[in-house]
């Protein structure tokens, strides 16, 4: 299965809904992920006989990754896949000196961001922006290295004048979660979707009326069954990858976006409490 980076729109949609298909469809979303260039050429009877499935399978596969049918998926495919790509390779080796890592991590980075920029849903990331303008209170969660997300996420929406706020302890989480009012959002982060106290904490708001926003990689995944609207982000993690710097990047470029489409929709009034929060804490500075 190729790297991500260099990966197009296509491919990595493929990718973010693979956990939730079903075994058959998986095998053919694999066989596309490890064979793109040459599926562009293949009938959709060739490609389900190579990758060994019905073409109704095939054609299940393309409407669940929102296609037309397979013609649309195909010409889709064939446009991600002519973008150039002069990324450098990213494969950090342990004889790499300073200047070396300096490239390659940097531009590991970018390419997070621009895969992630690709990925996300222009009409949802409007949706998005609009819940959190009109919410009477904005509640993030997530535990670990994305319940750090969720903390920066809080603190930013605060300077702007929403009510914010985060706690990374599951069980004020599920305090805080049970005291939300219909008019709140309840945005919730989890890189694998399938956060065990992310969810419990979400269905408690739900429960208690809240709209629920999600920030994820997978897009099919037990969290964003509990959504209103899902955003997506680019990052793999495995088990020995946990709390990875390109994840956070990602989750952090969603809040930002979020959190500048807000701040313009609340143009002076913004401003104001951005004065008036920076006043605030001058006296703690030198």
């Amino acid at each position: 299965m190729p790297n991500e980076q260099g990966m197009g729109k296509t491919l990595l949609s493929i990718r973010s809904h693979l956990n939730g298909l079903t075994k058959t469809e998986q095998k053919v979303a694999r066989f596309i992920l490890d064979n793109a260039q040459d599926v562009i050429y293949y009938s959709v009877t060739e490609l389900a006989e190579k990758a060994d499935v019905g073409e109704t399978t095939v054609l299940r596969l393309c409407r669940k990754l929102k296609f037309h049918g397979f013609q649309d998926f195909k010409l889709t495919l064939a446009q991600d896949l002519v973008k150039p790509s002069d990324r450098i390779s990213h494969e950090i080796t342990e004889n790499d000196d300073a200047s070396a890592l300096n490239r390659k991590v940097i531009s590991m980075h970018v390419g997070v961001l621009e895969q992630t920029s690709e990925l996300v849903n222009s009409e949802r990331l409007e949706q998005a922006i609009a819940l959190l303008h009109r919410a009477e209170n904005i509640n993030f969660f997530g535990v670990g290295s994305s319940g750090l997300t969720a903390l920066q996420a809080a603190h930013s929406f605060t300077r702007i004048g929403k009510r914010s706020q985060a706690v990374t302890d599951p069980h004020f989480q599920a305090m805080e979660a049970s005291l939300i009012k219909q008019g709140d959002v309840a945005v919730g982060i989890s890189v694998s979707g399938s956060t065990k106290d992310t969810m419990e904490t979400l269905a408690l708001a739900k429960q208690a009326g809240a709209d629920i926003l999600v920030i994820t990689s997978n897009a099919i995944s037990p969290i964003t069954k509990l959504a209103d609207i899902v955003l997506l982000m680019v990052a793999r993690e495995s088990p020995l990858q946990g709390s990875s710097m390109s994840a956070k990047i990602s989750q952090l470029a969603i809040v930002d976006i979020l959190h500048t489409g807000v701040a313009f929709r609340m143009k002076d009034e913004a401003l104001k409490f951005r004065e008036m929060t920076a006043k605030a804490i001058t006296d703690k500075l030198y």
